[in-house]
C-alpha cells in the first residue's frame, strides 16, 4: 500500500505530545511491513535533521487559497535515517518562526510579551489550515502517485480529507482517508469559534461547516467525518466518544457522534520497546540496566539508590546540584526541586509512588494530591516522587505538601527525559488518577520498568488488568485512590513474592501484547476493510 502520514509532530523530528510516538512508530513499523510510507509534517524552528537522510530543500512548491488570499508553500523531503521512510516537510514562514509544536517558548516570550510560554499558538486554526491544504495541493502533482490510505493524526491535521475533496477530488478518488483522534478533550478540538471564522480561514464550502457545528463552533473532527473513517487511539476510549453521556469531558463531541451516528473505531496504542528497554541504558536513559522481564531487580534497586541520592536535604538546592558528580548532574538539568527524601536504608523498608507528567486538571491531579495528604499522613514508610509541570495551582499543592512531609514527598518541577523515566523506574509503582484518558502511554512505559501502574477506570487506562497488570480504582474519588494505594502497599509488605510476581508479569505483558507490531497489523487490516469497501 501507498500510505500518507500527516500529523504536526513526530519523535526525533518536532517533538510535542504523544502523538509523536504514534507517528514514528506507525510510520517505521508500515514500513517494515513493505508499504511505501511518506509522512508529511511542517518544517518548524525547533525541527531537527539529525535523524534523518537525503535532505533536498525546496524540492517542490503549490500555492494555496486560504484566509481570502493565495499563500505560496515549498517542500523539502529526507528519509528516516534507519529505513525506508519519506519524508514531505511543509514549508513555509509561520511555522519556521515557531521554535515548539503547538505552544510559545521563554525565548519566544522575550521576543514578544503577548506570546505568553506555555500558551498556544494565537495563528493555531491558521497553521493547520495550511499544513492540511499543503498536503492536497502537494498530492496535486501530476509527478506523485495518489496514496491509496491517507492517515491524518488528530485535529490539527483533520481537516485533510476535506481539502483533498475540495482541491483534487479527481487525482484523489480512489485515496481512502482514516482520521486519528488523539484526545477528544475540550482544549484539544482545535474547533473554530464560528462558522463565519472556519469559512474565512479554510474556504471549506458552507455546507460542510454547517455540518461540522457543536453549539455554534465548527469542529475539525466533525468535518473529517464527512470525508474519512475515524479512528481514536484505545478500544475503551472508542466507547467512551461515542457514548454521550461522556458528553462534558469531551466537550460535546460525543452527543453529536452519537446523535450523527458516527462511527469510531479504538485501536490501541501500543510501545516501541526498544525505546525504553531497561536492559540497556542507551535506550532507557537509567544509569543502570535492568531487566524485570527475567525478575531481574539488582538494577532497579541501584536506580533507586541513585535517585534518592539526588534526593537528599539540602538547604540550597541549586548549591546541592552543582556539587554532585558529572553523572548525577545531567539528571537535574532544568529542574526546581522542592522537599526531600529520606534515605531509609536506600528505601528497603519502604513503599514508592511516583507521578511524572503534566499537572493538570485532566490528569486528576486534585485527586492525587488529596489522596496523598491522606496517606502521608497514615503511613510512615511512604515515598512519593513527582516530575513534571503545569497549572500554577496545582503545582504549589504539590509544593504544600513537601513541605508538610518533609522526607516523604520530593518535587521536580520541570522536564528532562533522563530524570523523569527515572523517577519512574525506581518506584515500586505509579499511579494515573486521569479523569479521562483516551490511551496513556506512560503505564506502559511503568510497566516495562517493572513499575505496576494503579489508576482510574477510564479511557485507555482500562487496559491495565486489575489485579494482573496493575490495579485499577474507581469512582475517581481521593478516597478510592487510597484504598488502591493501601492494596498495593499491603502486597508489597505482606506478599513480597506476589509483588514481585506481578512485576515480572507485567513487564513480560507490555513487550508481547503492546507492541507496535501488533497495533500496525490492526491499522493494516482497517486499511485494508477500508479500500476494500467494508
Amino acid at each position: 500500500m501507498r500510505i500518507w502520514i500527516v500529523s504536526m509532530e513526530c519523535a526525533g523530528i518536532s517533538e510535542a505530545g504523544g502523538v509523536k510516538d504514534v507517528t514514528f512508530s506507525l510510520c517505521e513499523n508500515l514500513s517494515k511491513r513493505g508499504n511505501d510510507v511518506t509522512l508529511f509534517i511542517p518544517y518548524f524552528g525547533c525541527t531537527s535533521l539529525e535523524n534523518l537522510r537525503d535532505f533536498k530543500s525546496g524540492v517542490a512548491q503549490s500555492n494555496v487559497s486560504l484566509c481570502a488570499q493565495q499563500i505560496d508553500v515549498t517542500y523539502s523531503t529526507a528519509r528516516f535515517s534507519g529505513s525506508n521512510v519519506n519524508v514531505v516537510f511543509v514549508n513555509h514562514l509561520a511555522f519556521l518562526e515557531k521554535k515548539a509544536v503547538y505552544v510559545y517558548t521563554k525565548e519566544e516570550e522575550c521576543e514578544n510579551p503577548r506570546h505568553q510560554c506555555g500558551k498556544g499558538h494565537e495563528d493555531f486554526h491558521f497553521l493547520d489550515s495550511l499544513l492540511c491544504a499543503s498536503v492536497a495541493s502537494y498530492g496535486g502533482r501530476k509527478e506523485i502517485f495518489s496514496p491509496d490510505i491517507v492517515h491524518c493524526q488528530d485535529a490539527s491535521t483533520a481537516m485533510t480529507p476535506a481539502f483533498i475533496e475540495l482541491l483534487r477530488p479527481d487525482l484523489f478518488r480512489d485515496t481512502k482517508s482514516v482520521v486519528t483522534i488523539h484526545n477528544a478533550g475540550a482544549a484539544y478540538h482545535h474547533d473554530f469559534y464560528n462558522i463565519d471564522e472556519a469559512f474565512h480561514y479554510t474556504g471549506l464550502p458552507w455546507n460542510w461547516l454547517e455540518n461540522s457545528l457543536n453549539e455554534g463552533r465548527v469542529e475539525p473532527f466533525l468535518i473529517a467525518a464527512q470525508f474519512s473513517h475515524l479512528t481514536t487511539v484505545s478500544t475503551f476510549y472508542a466507547e467512551e466518544i461515542t457514548n454521550p453521556s461522556y458528553s462534558a469531558s469531551t466537550d460535546g463531541l460525543s452527543r453529536i457522534f452519537s446523535l450523527k451516528n458516527i462511527k469510531v473505531e479504538g485501536i490501541t496504542n501500543g510501545i516501541e520497546y526498544s525505546m525504553y528497554e531497561p536492559e540497556n541504558t542507551e535506550s532507557s536513559l537509567l544509569p543502570y540496566a535492568m531487566n524485570p522481564c527475567e525478575k531481574d531487580f539488582k538494577g532497579k534497586l541501584a536506580n533507586r539508590k541513585f535517585f534518592l541520592e539526588l534526593c537528599e536535604k539540602a538547604d540550597d538546592f541549586s548549591l546541592f546540584a552543582r556539587s554532585l558528580p558529572e553523572n548525577q548532574k545531567k539528571y537535574l538539568e532544568n529542574f526546581v526541586r522542592h522537599g526531600y527524601l529520606s534515605n531509609s536504608a536506600n528505601g528497603k523498608d519502604c513503599v514508592f509512588f511516583t507521578y511524572h507528567g503534566r499537572l493538570v486538571w485532566q490528569k486528576g491531579l486534585h485527586v492525587l494530591s488529596d489522596a496523598m495528604d491522606v496517606i502521608l499522613n497514615e503511613m510512615e514508610n511512604v515515598r512519593v516522587s513527582v516530575v513534571g509541570q503545569g497549572d500554577p495551582q496545582i503545582e504549589n499543592r504539590i509544593k504544600e505538601l513537601s513541605l508538610r512531609y518533609p522526607g516523604k514527598i520530593v518535587y521536580f518541577k520541570g522536564y528532562n527525559p533522563s530524570l523523569s523515566r527515572l523517577c519512574v523506574a525506581q518506584a515500586d509503582f505509579a499511579v494515573f488518577p486521569s479523569d479521562f484518558e483516551p490511551c496513556c502511554l506512560e503505564d506502559l512505559v511503568a510497566q516495562v520498568f517493572g513499575t505496576i501502574p494503579i489508576a482510574n477506570a477510564t479511557g485507555g487506562l482500562k487496559k491495565i488488568i486489575d489485579g494482573e497488570t496493575g490495579f485499577l480504582y474507581s469512582p475517581n474519588k481521593p478516597e478510592e485512590l487510597c484504598d488502591a494505594i493501601r492494596r498495593a502497599s499491603n502486597l508489597k509488605f505482606k506478599e513480597p513474592e506476589t509483588f514481585c510476581d506481578m512485576a515480572v508479569w507485567t513487564a513480560n505483558y507490555v513487550k508481547i501484547f503492546n507492541s507496535w507490531k501488533h497495533v500496525t497489523d490492526k491499522y493494516l487490516n482497517l486499511f485494508r476493510k477500508i479500500i476494500q469497501g467494508h
